[in-house]
């Protein structure tokens, strides 16, 4: 099999739609023929995209796309890259595409455009042959939203969002419909149909596709939306997908394209008083300005931006929403007649949110517009309902409801959806696939699946799940209530050993033990023998006195004891550059499932780098700007030679960084070598 050209446009793909320059935007993954055209000549890439999926399926065989999904099990462990079938699922929306293009054909032609681009011929690539598909799409969806908005906001529907009849093709069907063109004139849209409607937002899908097809400029849309419009099984998806590009506008006509730094206008409450916060994705410059007289002042070493020259929040600013730009970023908060707060540990005060979270203390601010949507919800899904307040702070006409806590996802999604409405917005964050979350895991730098026995995890189940599961072959009668919130799995006395859990088309594998497996020391260890404080360039066995094995370097020199800084997370690029000329790329670690149940979690917000003799700086690259954090360096020690290029590149890269006599010599000889 011929990966090359497929890995050179998975890379392409996921730069293309899934790159941090998303961050804050939704994400719409559309490719169709010209557009696939145009990324090949972009990214100069030899191999046209549906030539080099060919080269990786199998089309005649009994899993056609098999060699693909080993690709992705293959790099998938501890990445935090897109799964690996960017290319598939493209092809797979490129044949959503050439349907759109047959007008009155049928939704179940779709396989036999599929199977013309990757067979050669219909009849090839069946319906059940994509359930693998439709499996990669719920993979992708489910690494989108970890990220939260990083790698763009997610429009891949869910299984329960999809009719039976889309149950497998909807997931390309929704990427399908909206071309770049449509989506720049949306703000336009969504302009208007709030002006009709009073200004109440966001309005509910279907209002917005039946106002698109009234539209005196629906012209100037794209074809194929003209066409899934008008067309009874493409309609509900488009309105699902209009419904979520609504939730997230800011309320301004103006267009901000991808790729511009995007910040979350927060409402703060503290002091029963409203006033505003901002929120990056991650630390950028200490302060900001903006227009009309409003600047940002960071708050520490968080993200969080302190906001000076706003008016507080009003009745006309919150419903309107909000986008101020300047110094190359925009802020921004959508239109909505509902705010949801809830308790923000990082400020020791309350922040909205996006979206509800079952069994989390919410309080709800509702316009008068709003207000009877939130009362139905409430009376259909917590016991007992509180009751509604009016109070002197509140912007005119708007209510509160404290202390609103939601125990199960299902029923609140279901009674936000026969209401409708702004409640739309805030419904609970779709699960697509089903995992494991939580538990107490023994050894987790040996294994990620093996977990203290009475400390299993929590089985999570999809959206629209049955509830149907086999637990180490045997039937579980009757079947898991899936009600939206996670099932414990450790009430049920597994005991230790391996277990595999089968559930909405998942083999989800985990073992539990006692205590944790003892390391077994080898009978005669390997290792790099030691001399005069320095380790030999060969491994030998272990017949010297000190040998030095893997990354140990404890028992060479007095200096080598390792030493820990911290580093901050979500950087775009991590280096750390040595005293003695090398330069290493710092992988972040993930943060490990169980801190979810300790009684307070700990703060994500860094990762321990360990230091070892010699020490140096560790380099990060955030939005653009290198920063240059010392690691007990100490002065180069080192002749400057050809092979210390890739030192010296890194810290010519991050020259402007760093300040101190002891940095400058660093860059010093980092010229140095450049001349070699």
């Amino acid at each position: 099999m011929d990966f090359a050209p497929y890995e050179d446009w998975q890379r392409a793909l996921e730069e293309a739609f899934f790159s941090p320059d998303w961050d804050g935007h939704p994400v719409i993954m559309y490719v169709d023929d010209t557009a696939a055209e145009q990324m090949q000549e972009r990214f100069r890439l030899a191999v046209p995209l549906a030539e080099a999926v060919r080269r990786v399926v199998w089309p005649g065989g009994p899993r056609p796309y098999r060699n693909v999904e080993r690709y992705e099990a293959s790099k998938s462990a501890d990445s935090e890259d897109a799964p690996a079938v960017l290319p598939l699922l493209a092809c797979s929306v490129i044949a959503a595409t050439r349907m759109a293009h047959d007008g009155d054909r049928r939704a179940s032609n779709y396989h036999s455009h599929f199977s013309e681009l990757l067979a050669g011929r219909e009849g090839v690539l069946t319906s059940g042959d994509y359930t693998a598909v439709a499996g990669m799409w719920q993979r992708l969806a489910a690494w989108q939203v970890q990220w939260g908005s990083y790698r763009g906001l997610c429009t891949i529907p869910s299984p329960g969002d999809l009719t039976r009849s889309q149950a497998r093709i909807g997931y390309a069907l929704s990427q399908a419909v909206l071309r770049g063109t449509d989506r720049q004139l949306l703000p336009k849209f969504f302009d208007v149909m709030r002006a009709r409607n009073t200004g109440a937002w966001p309005q509910p899908g279907a209002a917005l596709a039946q106002g698109a097809r009234l539209w005196d400029q629906a012209a100037k849309f794209s074809p194929a939306l003209r066409r899934a419009l008008d067309h009874p099984e493409f309609r509900p998806l488009v309105e699902r997908l209009l419904g979520r590009l609504a939730n997230v506008w800011d309320g301004s006509a103006q267009y901000v394209a991808h790729g511009t730094p995007r910040g979350e206008l927060l409402v703060r409450f503290e002091n029963r008083r409203l006033g505003w916060i901002t929120r990056f994705p991650r630390p950028g410059a200490v302060a900001y300005q903006l227009a009309s007289g409003v600047a940002l002042r960071r708050l520490g070493e968080t993200n969080y931006y302190a906001v000076d020259g706003l008016e507080l929040p009003t009745d006309r600013s919150l419903r309107a929403g909000l986008q101020l730009t300047g110094e190359g970023v925009a802020v921004s908060r959508p239109a909505s007649s509902l705010v949801v707060l809830t308790q923000n540990e990082s400020l020791d005060c309350r922040t909205s949110v996006d979206r509800f979270t079952p069994g989390d203390e919410h309080i709800v601010l509702a316009a008068p517009d709003a207000a009877r949507d939130v009362e139905a919800v409430l009376q259909k899904a917590t016991s007992p309902r509180p009751a509604p307040r009016t109070l002197s702070w509140l912007p005119r006409g708007w209510v509160l409801y404290p202390r609103v806590v939601f125990e199960d996802a299902v029923t609140l999604t279901e009674a936000i959806r026969d209401v409708k409405g702004a409640l739309l917005a805030v419904q609970p964050a779709p699960q697509f696939k089903a995992a494991l979350q939580g538990g107490l895991l023994l050894a987790p730098r040996l294994s990620r699946k093996l977990y203290l026995a009475g400390g299993e995890p929590d089985l999570v189940l999809p959206d629209g799940a049955s509830g149907e599961a086999v637990l180490d072959g045997q039937c579980q009668e009757p079947p898991f209530q899936a009600r939206g919130v996670p099932i414990p799995l450790w009430p049920r006395a597994l005991g230790p050993g391996d277990h595999t859990l089968e559930a909405e088309g998942s083999a989800l594998a985990f073992a539990t033990a006692d205590g944790a497996p003892g390391v077994v020391e080898p009978e005669q260890p390997v290792g790099f023998p030691a001399a005069d404080g320095e380790a030999a360039a060969f491994a030998s066995p272990g017949s010297g006195p000190v040998l030095v094995r893997g990354a140990d370097l404890g028992t060479v020199g007095l200096d080598a004891a390792p030493r820990v800084v911290l580093c901050r997370r979500r950087a775009e690029e991590t280096l750390f550059v040595s005293s003695d000329g090398r330069a290493w790329r710092v992988a972040e670690p993930s943060v490990p499932s169980w801190w979810s149940r300790l009684p307070q979690s700990p703060s994500d917000y860094h990762f321990e780098v360990y230091v070892r003799a010699g020490g140096g700086w560790v380099l990060q690259l955030r939005q653009g700007e290198w920063s240059a954090e010392p690691a007990y360096p100490q002065a180069p020690s080192f002749a400057p030679g050809p092979e210390h290029r890739g030192w010296a590149d890194a810290v010519l890269r991050a020259a402007g960084a760093g300040s101190g006599e002891l940095w400058d010599s660093f860059v010093e000889l980092a010229r140095e070598v450049t001349q070699c």
